[in-house]
Formats: C-alpha cells, structure tokens, sequence
C-alpha cells in the first residue's frame, strides 16, 4: 500500500488549484484576440466579420473568444434575442475612432461610450458605434453631422435592448 494518492486524484487537485490560482489574479482569461477579417463569422447573425471598426468580443469563463460583426448583435445576443448566449467573463468592443475596416484597437466595454444614431452606418443598422470616451463620440457625431445622437454607457445599452432588439428585422 502506497502513502501517495492515486492518479485521478493528483489531476484533479492539480486542476483545482490551476483554476484558483487563475481565478485569484486579476489576469484576465485572455486578452481581446485579433479577429480573422473575412473568416470570423457572428454567432448571432451568421454574417462574415468584414468591417471591423464596429465588431465585438465576448471571452467566456473557459476563454473561448466569440467575434461579433456588430455590437448590436453582441447586444442582443447577451439579451436573449436570438441564440442562447454566452457566459461572459469579459466583453470588449471596437474603438471606431482608432479601427479601420481591416484592423481593430479594443476597448473594455465596461469602460466605453457608445453612440447611438440611426443615420449611423453599422453592418447590421442599429447604429452603434464605440469610443474611448464622450469627448471623442460627440466629436465624430458633430463631424458627420449626426444631430440628437445618444451617448450612452454599455450597461444603457444592454438595458434598452431588454425591451427591443438592436438589429432591425427586415
């Protein structure tokens, strides 16, 4: 009889504590991922990911990474509107001030400001679009001349979208 413990048991132990070690930090499970521009595909909506200064990210507990063509479609997704949702453990949408349609720069969406404007042109027409702060949305709204758009924290967004989808149905 062996004074150790069986094999099982050693993984399992070892996995416990991998995981607490992990949940114990303030690392994040992974860091927003660059997207693959005309591969990555919405899990909301099916449509290739081609424009990438409105896509979003989703990375769940296990740090599986869902790309979004738009955030109105990560907004409805996590409202229940389409699709079971992901657990989330972290949401990151796309500065449109700093992306362009081939590269994206990221934001904690926690952190962001969202314009909201329907004369805004998004790839699914929910006009939403994302800023590192007011400064810069009301900037880009006065520059395209989008009168009475919204500037509205992400958890807004998520509220509104409890009542009636981001993505128009057509």
């Amino acid at each position: 009889m062996g004074t150790g413990i069986d094999r099982r048991t050693f993984i399992r132990m070892t996995g416990y504590a991998l995981g607490a070690a992990l949940l114990g930090s303030q690392r994040a499970w992974a860091d927003p991922r660059a997207i693959a521009f005309g591969v990555d595909v919405c899990p909301y909506c099916s449509m290739t990911v081609v424009d990438l200064r409105f896509t979003a990210q989703v990375v769940t507990p296990t740090g599986l990474v869902h790309h979004y063509d738009a955030i109105e479609c990560l907004a409805d997704h996590l409202m229940g509107h389409g699709p079971t949702p992901p657990d989330v453990a972290e949401t990151y949408l796309a500065n449109r001030a700093a992306s362009t349609r081939e590269d994206v720069v990221f934001l904690q969406a926690e952190k962001a400001v969202v314009l909201c404007h329907a004369r805004l042109r998004t790839p699914m027409g929910g006009g939403l679009a994302a800023f590192a702060d007011r400064a810069a949305a009301v900037e880009f709204a006065a520059a395209g001349r989008l009168s009475r758009a919204e500037v509205l924290s992400w958890s807004e967004v998520l509220e509104r979208g409890r009542g009636h989808p981001w993505v128009p149905e057509y």
